[in-house]
């Protein structure tokens, strides 16, 4: 990704893609910005992010995992 993440501090590179992995066909820079939008958004960070990920080509199991590990990551920073 180009340009400095606001998430740089609490999620790596590598756990995006390990993240991005669980969920196939998402994709690394989807994690990446998902985080980004958690650190930035200061109102209902949660709900955006779930929204931003969310595509019907997903399966929904293995997107709400990706989503509670962001959450736990961010919440552990």
């Amino acid at each position: 990704m180009c340009g400095q993440r606001t998430s740089a501090s609490w999620l790596s590179d590598d756990m995006a893609l390990a993240l991005a992995a669980m969920c196939p066909p998402l994709q690394t820079t989807d994690v990446l910005l998902a985080a980004d939008t958690l650190t930035e958004c200061l109102v209902w960070p949660h709900a955006v992010v779930i929204e931003r990920m969310f595509r019907p080509n997903l399966d929904p199991v293995c997107l709400r995992n990706v989503i509670e590990v962001l959450r736990a990551l961010y919440d552990f920073r």
